[in-house]
């Protein structure tokens, strides 16, 4: 592990090492892309169990450059969030920029007076917590220098929530272009019966009901990996398997035909989301079929990278999958395009865009 004298940059996460989500994923590229961009940084979190080293978690991850990681006993959640802050005061003001993810993190570091960086996943929790307001006044007053939305439909919805426009970034998620660029291009001659995918968490919210249609009507093998909230119903064209290691990632686009996000407006984080399954598929160079949502929007086009299709009606996918079974050319100009269109959305990119919309790179290279 890369250990940092005198970081530019503290990066404070709430994710537990030992619990492999996609929160922690998304924090240990970004800040080993800061790393690797020559940002010197260093990455705070809670303690964590002794079954996993930050080395091993890196690996698992496909992450070469292990970032300097320690763990600190008051970032757990059993203590106030100003706890921290207050007493890590001194160290936190001898770096040049702090950078957040957690909303209850950043209240904490403003209470304490503390400047830094937000980086916004979802509003409706802030909303529904009656933090917002709170977060857009500290923002307003500077306390909150950048606010970092994932996506434009968050910033649309921080602007409108008063935040100062000229202050907001949007740094949509990120993909290793090297793990994936690599896998071979879709076979048309597979779509007579696709091999369809879904990764992540299985749940109703993120679409169960599409996805269990579309294996009843036989569209395809369905093949969901990742952990469930619902028993699944005993269908011969639908498989489960727990989630893998993010390096696998890849492999198993490799074998897939069909990449499905039917990711649905219940969610609660559908007002911000940018999955980064969602550029991993693009990169694989997969054709998607996607929920016709605003934040996905941001990023897929119906017919020119993907499918969109209404997140409420499981007779619109199975039609979608038909449209790319019978028009396998389509398939094929759709999977080229979206790898295409995932090129500027590498961990680096993202990395170089943070790091000058906080003062830590010059505008200028824009």
């Amino acid at each position: 592990m890369q250990k940092v004298d005198n970081p530019e940059l503290i990066y404070l996460g709430r994710s537990r090492l030992h619990r492999n989500r996609a929160n922690l994923i998304q924090t240990l590229h970004t800040v080993a892309a800061l790393t690797e961009i020559g940002i010197r940084t260093r990455l705070y979190l809670p303690p964590w169990h002794h079954t996993v080293s930050p080395q091993q978690r890196c690996e698992e991850m496909g992450i070469p450059l292990v970032p300097d990681i320690r763990g600190v006993q008051l970032l757990h959640r059993r203590w106030p969030t100003s706890l921290f802050p207050r007493l890590y005061k001194r160290l936190l003001s001898k770096a040049r920029a702090i950078y957040v993810r957690a909303p209850e993190l950043s209240l904490g570091l403003a209470a304490q007076g503390i400047p830094h960086h937000f980086e916004v996943h979802t509003l409706q929790p802030m909303r529904n917590k009656g933090v917002l307001k709170t977060i857009i006044d500290y923002h307003r007053q500077g306390l909150i220098g950048q606010l970092i939305p994932i996506s434009q439909s968050a910033a649309t919805a921080l602007v409108s929530a008063g935040a100062d426009e000229t202050r907001i970034h949007v740094s949509p998620s990120g993909v290793d272009l090297r793990r994936f660029n690599t896998l071979p291009e879709l076979d048309p001659d597979r779509l007579t019966r696709p091999r369809i995918i879904y990764l992540g968490r299985i749940s109703k919210d993120r679409g169960l009901q599409i996805l269990t249609h579309l294996a009843e009507q036989g569209s395809g093998e369905v093949r969901l990996v990742g952990d469930c909230d619902d028993r699944l119903p005993d269908i011969p064209n639908l498989h489960h398997q727990p989630a893998v290691p993010h390096r696998e990632v890849a492999s198993l686009y490799a074998e897939s035909e069909l990449v499905l996000l039917p990711y649905q407006q219940a969610l609660s984080h559908a007002d911000a989301i940018s999955p980064m399954k969602l550029f991993e598929a693009m990169a694989a160079g997969r054709a998607i079929i996607a929920s016709d949502i605003p934040p996905l929007r941001e990023i897929l086009r119906h017919g020119h990278n993907a499918l969109l299709a209404d997140p409420e009606n499981p007779a619109a996918w199975e039609a979608a999958v038909k449209t790319l079974i019978h028009n396998p050319q389509l398939a094929g100009k759709l999977a080229q395009q979206a790898r295409q269109d995932a090129m500027p959305y590498s961990w680096p990119d993202r990395a170089e865009g943070i790091a000058r919309a906080i003062g830590l790179r010059n505008q200028a290279l824009d």
